[in-house]
Order: C-alpha cells, then structure tokens, then sequence
C-alpha cells in the first residue's frame, strides 16, 4: 500500500470525509449533485474518480489510481 494516499479535493481544499458528511446530510447520491452545488470536483476534477468511489463504497482514503481497477473490471 502506497504511503500516499488520495483524500481531497485539492481545488476546493476539502477532504473525501467532508465531502461524504456532505453528501449524506444533503442526501447527494451523484457526483453532479455535488457539482451542482458546489462541494468539489468543478475545477481541475482530478479527485472526480475518487469521489464517485466514495460515494459508491463508503471510503474516504484512495490509492492513487484506484479507480483504474474498476474500470478494467
């Protein structure tokens, strides 16, 4: 396991955790809802991949390129 883990959204300089507190207190199941209202993921979108795991499993704390395995899957 990598020492370096991916759990922000460095634009909006907000962690995975916030995000997910979020996204349950507003009942966000999309990205694009959490788009919409300006949570992460509307500048650079690099964390967007990240973001649609968390919201998919629960986690916050991601090896760089994770998501890469689900898409091979």
């Amino acid at each position: 396991m990598s020492k370096l883990l991916v759990t922000h959204c460095v634009c909006h300089a907000i962690s995975l955790e916030e995000v997910k507190e979020i996204s349950e207190k507003e009942g966000f199941t999309t990205i694009e809802e959490l788009q919409v209202a300006e949570v992460c993921s509307t500048n650079c979108k690099m964390c967007k991949p990240y973001v649609e795991l968390m919201l998919e499993s629960g986690r916050t704390a991601f090896e760089p390129g994770e998501y890469l395995k689900s898409i091979s899957e």
